[in-house]
Order: C-alpha cells, then structure tokens, then sequence
C-alpha cells in the first residue's frame, strides 16, 4: 500500500511538472528560444576565436539553428506578455510590429547568409558572423530590447 500511495504522489508531481513546463507561456518560450541563438553564437565565436577547431558542418549547424528562431519567436508576443515582469521586450514591439516582424526578417537572411559562409571556410564564416549577422543582432536588441538589471 505504501508504495501504491508513493507512486501516485510521484505521478501526480511529475503532472504538475510537465503541465507547469507545457505552459510555460511566451516570455519563457521566448527566453528559451534566445537561449538557443546564444549557444549557437558561443559555438561559433569559440571557433572563430581558435578556441576549439573550426568545422564547417557544426557552424553551418549552429547558423541554421539561428536561421529557424525568427519564424518561432514573432509569434511570442501576444498582447499582454509586455506586462510579464521578467520580460525585456519594450513596448516597441507591440507599437511597431511591422518593424519587428522585418527585424525578425533580417536575422533569418543574415544567419542563412552566414550559415552559407561556413562552407567557404573560417575566414569567410567570421566575416559574416561578426559582420552582418552580429549587426543584425545589435539592431534588433537596440530597437526591442530593454536590459533589466538583476
């Protein structure tokens, strides 16, 4: 009977878990989303810094990661998620979705640009990761983007 009452409560934990984690909401599905485009960013820069051998499938790899956030992550802003307290989007983007949406846009080229850039060789991936795609980056994060302090 005592392992029959502990596996019920065991169940009903992991219930709550996976509902908790299944609804998460749109500022942690966006945050996760941003999650994946900083561990591909760091891959990238470690190998474009020597700190780990430059391979062209793994940058190519994560530049394709990149290139499917955009698609996702505009779908993430439902009215009232600017209200979350642990957001950093500004109210901007609800005011100019349009320019949002094009931001979003913009990165999908600059990753497919660079994700293309991969197979030409470091020098060629570096140029497109630290030019177009990190500008594309720095744009959106200034025009969307509200850091908070921790």
């Amino acid at each position: 009977m005592k392992r029959l009452y502990k596996s019920v409560i065991a169940a009903s934990v992991f219930s709550v878990l996976a509902a908790a984690t299944a609804s998460a909401g749109p500022v942690e599905d966006r945050k996760e989303l941003m999650k994946t485009v900083v561990k591909s960013l760091k891959l990238s820069i470690k190998m474009v810094k020597g700190e780990m051998p430059y391979d062209a499938a793994a940058a190519a790899a994560a530049m394709q990661t990149i290139h499917e956030v955009p698609d996702k992550y505009i779908k993430l802003f439902p009215e009232g998620s600017d209200k979350h307290p642990e957001t950093e989007a500004s109210p901007r983007i609800w005011q100019d979705m349009k320019g949002f949406v094009e931001k979003a846009e913009d990165m999908k080229i600059a990753s497919a640009k660079t994700r293309d850039a991969a197979s030409q060789g470091l020098d060629a991936f570096k140029a497109a990761l630290f030019g177009e795609l990190v500008k594309t980056c720095k744009g959106c994060h200034e025009a969307y983007r509200i850091k908070k302090e921790k």
